[in-house]
């Protein structure tokens, strides 16, 4: 019997399987001195490259929250272990790209106190507002869960350290998928 289980959860996300999917999100930066956290939303896209490895794009917008908002952009790889034929937990490491806004004109924080040691050539103001802004490579590490309420629906939980230079972040995501 537990064999049989065992080739039941094996074939529950094949190889060329793919899924789109929501995503919400709060993300708390964890930098020194900054008490910041953001709300986000965005979107991602799954490939399931082999049965247990899978790519993830996934693309999501922080709103402002004392004056720092973000947008970023990543690829990341899961290594899924099913347990059981609806539960799944992955570990996940990625890269990407983001976006920071306002970095020194902050709201309730004063971030020209706490960016004081940043060099101003690290930011452009290219921003259409003329807001001072950053571009970051990002480093992902982290941990998922997901869990099929059927064949085609998953809803799941992410939690990730993003280390960006002067941003690192602690995303903890829920969201849903929808797999075809």
């Amino acid at each position: 019997m537990c064999i049989a289980l065992s080739g039941l959860c094996a074939t529950a996300q094949q190889a060329g399987d793919m899924a789109v999917g929501l995503n919400l999100g709060v993300a708390p930066l964890l930098e020194s001195g900054a008490n910041t956290t953001n709300f986000g939303i965005g979107a991602k896209f799954q490939y399931n490259v082999t049965n247990p490895i899978r790519l993830e794009a996934d693309a999501n917008y922080w709103f402002k929250s004392n004056g720092l908002d973000l947008f970023d952009v990543s690829v990341n790889l899961h290594y899924l272990f099913h347990c059981g034929e609806k539960f799944t937990l992955f570990p996940l490491v990625g890269i990407g790209y983001a976006h920071v806004n306002d970095v020194s004109n902050g709201g309730d924080y004063d971030y020209n106190n706490y960016y004081s040691e940043i060099s101003r050539k690290d930011y452009d103001d290219s921003d259409e507002d003329g807001r001072p802004s950053a571009n970051r490579f990002l480093f992902n590490v982290g941990i998922g869960t997901e869990y099929a309420i059927t064949t085609k629906i998953s809803i799941g939980l992410e939690i990730k350290y993003q280390y960006m230079k002067d941003f690192s972040r602690l995303p903890i995501t829920i969201g849903a998928t929808y797999r075809f």
